[in-house]
This record gives structure tokens, sequence and C-alpha cells, in this order.
């Protein structure tokens, strides 16, 4: 009774904030679980951007010492009082007049490590957030301890990987226990879930994490172009994070422009809209008939395993097919909960245990977990790809369809020779430069040092040769620092990504691929397909993608004298340019055409074609 009386009191403050328009129902829903609790001053932390009104409105509630925001915060306000959220940092900027506890109106799993080192640092002490269907207070002490026990987990399972002391079809202890745990849940929910409703026959949705300009990305983008090409696909691209931060939407025109529904993940926090949602019958039992279960799961992923069963149990999809791994965990398991019958998994590069800022502890035990049912099905871009995936999750080969990445030639063609004097006169390219280009994400596992060593060496050598490196990342700024130190001028250069991928390839003389690992590299394979070779180098699935000694040259030694060797074997020789050059398309209609992914894809959904 005392529990139904204090959300009935909950859902009355949430509604008369929304008939006053100051204060967001969300919001008011934590003050009131706040004051119901006796919790005292407060912080309130709110992940959306607020209007003067609001934020005053907030500041003068009783018990409230401070307020965070998303930016632009009115200058007229108190300084002492108004923080902000710092979302391509994943931090916040906490004001001076900071409570012991902050109240975070959002979900458990999107608050990250460097927001609770700069609260520790403030000196909070605990921290109120939504978790699943309720409000819940966790010390920030024990919060960050199982960040680090978390991250350290991690980090000991690629050690114990690399040195051996894992093999494959083993597993330790807690990892043993984790698996144990998800197979018995997932074997046990049609007995504790409603059952669910047939599917919507031909219904397709894709789950990724993003939509940044990555390879990845694009191979969704390739995929809904060749499924909706008939006009007849029912697809839905479901997102984990679209909008922010800046930069995650952008494949999201071309998609939405191709006739896909492209969503972002909803959970309660995410707008009033969700929130409504949340609260209404429905939605409301399915939560509370889940909640049980979720307790059992990661909390990291437990409200977006929550957020995509709900949603799966309301569009029914005939086919779910999660890419990369965050996804195929989190879309996988609430996939095979709800009752989906065939669920994909698709890997696009070796496993994550190479990643140490991908891998979590819960993926191994849930990719085992999951292997477990038969609606699901391993899909993997490359053999060199699956082969690493088989060894790390003691799977054999037989378990992983090799759907190579597609490329819809017709699309693809070498820009005419004026674009390409247009585009390197843009960059400042000399008209006799040789140019080397680059197209990657500026992250450890691309290498990035290597492509711009290499590059350093061969132009402070040849004042005929130029680089072009397309990218952003994390390691960004050290590149930058690196140019700056190397004295080159204008001789390489770091410039933002570009939608006018065609014509940048076009203009390249060369392009060079140094990664230490890949699944099929799509950059590679465009190269190839507008006539411009490659030279590549790395794991995984990195010599599938081209044709070493006819369409590019794959180099064993990934350092900078070899790569400096077989880029000027290339640049100095004109007619092999040209013969790699004309080889390149016909290679990759065979080998990557839009049409035979699509076919494969299709025929892994269990679709007729």
């Amino acid at each position: 009774m005392i529990l139904a009386a204090q959300s009935l009191s909950v859902r009355a403050s949430s509604c008369q904030a929304r008939n006053e328009g100051l204060v967001d129902p969300r919001v008011a829903a934590a003050l009131a679980w706040c004051a119901a609790h006796g919790e005292g001053d407060l912080t309130l932390a709110i992940p959306f951007t607020l209007s003067t009104a609001q934020l005053q409105a907030l500041l003068a509630e009783s018990g409230v010492l401070s307020v965070l925001s998303m930016p632009p915060v009115d200058s007229g306000l108190s300084a002492e009082r108004v923080g902000a959220f710092l979302p391509a940092e994943f931090s916040w900027c906490l004001p001076p007049r900071l409570a012991r506890r902050i109240v975070y109106i959002g979900g458990r799993d999107s608050i990250t490590a460097r927001m609770i080192r700069t609260a520790l640092r403030g000196g909070v002490r605990s921290m109120v957030f939504w978790d699943l269907d309720r409000w819940s207070s966790r010390s920030l002490l024990f919060m960050a301890m199982y960040k680090v026990l978390s991250k350290l987990w991690s980090l000991g399972l690629i050690v114990l990987s690399r040195v051996g002391a894992v093999m494959p079809g083993r597993s330790a202890l807690l990892e043993g226990i984790a698996r144990y745990r998800l197979t018995r849940l997932l074997d046990s929910t049609h007995h504790l879930l409603p059952a669910p409703d047939a599917p919507v026959p031909g219904r397709i949705i894709m789950a990724c994490p993003t939509l940044v300009a990555g390879g990845a990305e694009r191979q969704i983008v390739n995929t809904v172009l060749g499924l909706c090409r008939g006009g007849d696909a029912d697809v839905t691209v479901l997102v984990s994070h679209l909008f922010s931060p800046p930069g995650n939407d952008f494949f999201f025109e071309q998609l939405v422009t191709a006739g896909a529904d492209v969503q972002e993940v909803q959970g309660p926090m995410s707008n009033l809209d969700a929130w409504d949602r949340h609260e209404s019958q429905p939605v409301a039992r399915l939560t509370q008939q889940l909640r049980p279960l979720l307790h059992r799961f990661p909390p990291e992923i437990a409200q977006e395993v929550a957020n995509l069963y709900i949603t799966f149990r309301e569009l029914r999809p005939a086919v779910v097919h999660a890419w990369l791994d965050h996804s195929c965990v989190c879309a996988g398991l609430a996939a095979l909960m709800a009752g989906v019958p065939r669920v994909l998994l698709s890997g696009r590069n070796v496993s994550p245990v190479h990643f140490p800022y991908i891998l979590q502890p819960f993926m191994r035990p849930a990719y085992r977990a999951m292997a477990t049912r038969p609606e699901t099905v391993y899909v993997n871009n490359s053999h060199g790809g699956a082969a690493d995936y088989g060894a790390w999750l003691g799977l054999e080969g037989a378990r992983f369809q090799i759907i190579y990445n597609g490329l819809d030639s017709d699309g693809v063609t070498r820009a005419a020779p004026d674009r390409i004097a247009e585009f390197r006169q843009r960059y400042g390219i000399p008209e006799q430069a040789r140019l080397v280009g680059g197209m990657f994400r500026l992250s450890a596992e691309k290498r990035p040092a290597l492509w711009v060593d290499t590059l350093i060496r061969l132009t402070s050598e040849r004042d005929d040769i130029r680089g072009l490196l397309f990218g952003a990342g994390p390691l960004q700024s050290d590149l930058e620092a690196k140019l700056a130190q190397a004295g080159l001028g204008d001789r390489v250069r770091l410039v933002p990504p570009t939608k006018e991928s065609i014509l940048a390839l076009s203009a390249f003389d060369v392009l060079l691929l140094a990664s230490r690992w890949e699944g099929t590299p799509n950059v590679v394979i465009e190269a190839q397909a507008v006539g411009t070779p490659a030279v590549v180098c790395g794991g995984g699935g990195a010599r599938e993608a081209l044709l070493h000694g006819v369409t590019g040259l794959f180099v064993e030694q990934p350092n900078t004298t070899a790569l400096a060797a077989a880029l000027l074997s290339l640049l100095d020789d004109p007619g092999l340019r040209r013969r790699f050059g004309s080889a390149g398309p016909a290679f990759v209609a065979e080998r990557f055409g839009l049409e035979r992914m699509v076919s494969a894809t299709l025929e892994t959904y269990g679709f007729a074609r």
C-alpha cells in the first residue's frame, strides 16, 4: 500500500509539473522519490537542454542546491549553482555549489567512469538514477569500484587470452557462472514471460550502436539499400545512440532516403513521449514482468535489453540482424527473450578480445549462452574474422556464415579528371604530385601513427609525394602533434571525414591502410572499384579484401620500411598502377558485388529472393 501511494504521488506530481510546463515530468518524479525517501540537499543532473525558466523553477525547488544541464546555459543565471554536461567528453562540469548527492535524470547504463570520477573529486558521495522501472540510490564509491573491477576483469581476459592461459572452449569460473545464468535465463523466458504474438512475415530489424562514419555502418547502409531496392522491404534500423554525441547520425539521411525506418532505442528517460509510453499500462506491465529477469543481467546492459525487448514485442520482427558486439549482445539477448525466430549476430572484425575499449566481461558468456539457441546465427564478413571469433568463443567454424561486404558497383565509378583536379587543388595537392591517401577512424586498431610515420618518411625524402588522411577519433590530437613536430608543412595533412569518399579515392594514386586488425575493409574495396590500387597490412580479413599482386599489395611486415617500399613500387611505376587499377573493378564485382551480398543475407534470413 505504501509503495502504491508513493507511485500515485509520483505520477500526480508528474502530471502537475507537465501542466505547469516548467518542471519536466521525469525530474518531478525523481524529486518526489527523493522526498519520499528522505533525501535532503540535491544537485540535479539533467542530460538535456532546459530553458532559463525551467532552470529557474528547479533552482527554486526546496532542497535543490544546483543544476547541471546541457548547453546552452543562460549566462544570467548564477554560475555558483549551474553546471553543464560535456557530451563529447562523456563527462560534466560541476558547479561550485555542489550537494553530496547527485540526482541523475537518466539510467545507470549512461553513467560513465569520467562522470563518476569527476563527481568523486567534487565531494559527491551518492547518486540517484533510474533503474529499469524505478529510481534507485547507490554509493558513488561503490559505483566507482564496480567500474574499476569491470575494467580490470576485461584487461585480465585480454592478457590471459594473449598468453594462452585461456584456451578455446574453456572459461574462468566467474565467466562460467555468468554463462550458466544467462543460458538458464534464456531457456526459461517462455515460462516467465508472456507468449509473443506471431512475427510479421518479412519484417527485418537491424540493430547497431551508432551510425558514425565507419565501415560496419557503411555496410548497414549497403544492406538496407539492397533490401529496399525492390521497394517492398520492411526494414527498421534501431540505433543505440543516434544523435549524441555529434557525428553518430552520419548515415541517417541516406538510410531514411532509402526507405528505412530509422529509430533510436528508446527508454523511459529518452524523452517525454518515451516516459508516457513507459507509464502506459501495457509497457508498465511488460517492464514489471521483465524486472526479476533483468536483475540477473550486467547493469551496463539491463536497461537497453529491456528497451529492445519491449520494442521487439511491439514490432514483431521475423529477423533481428545485430551488428557489432554491443548490439549483438543486447539485441541478441532481447530478441531471443522476445521469441524472434531468426537472430543474426554479425561480427565485423576479429573478436573484441583484441580491442580493450570494446571488450566487456559479459560479452563472451552472452555469446556462448546465445550459441545454445537454434534461432541464433553467427555471421562474419571474412574467414579470418570468423576463425578468430571461433577460437575466442570455442565454437566450430561451421557455426559461422561468411557474408562478404557488398558494394553497389553501379553507383561507384571513378570520378572525371576535371573533378579529380578540382579536388586535389582544394586540398593543396600539386598537379604533378603523387598522392597517398587514407580514410579510417583514428583509433589504436587502425594504427594511424604507422600510417603517418610512413608518410613522414616518404615525404621527407621525396618532394613529389604527398599524404592526405581523412579521419577523426581519439588519437587525432596525438597525430596532429606528430605532424607539427615533423615540420613538413602541408605535405602530409590530416582532415575530417568526407562524404565525397568516392571522389577522394579516385584522387588518390595509392590507398594505404595499415590497420592491426580488419574485417573486410570497405575503403579498400571501394578504392579498387574506382581503379585505385591499395597497400594493406594487418590481420583478420585484410588479406581477403584484395588480390595481392593483381589489384594491390599485401605487406607481411607492418613497419615503415616495408610499407614505404611497397608504396614506392607503385608510385614510381605508372604502368603497374594502371594494371592494378584496371583489374580492381572486376575483382570487386565478383567478390563484393551488392547483389551477391544481399542474396547471401536473405538466404541467411531464411527468405526467398
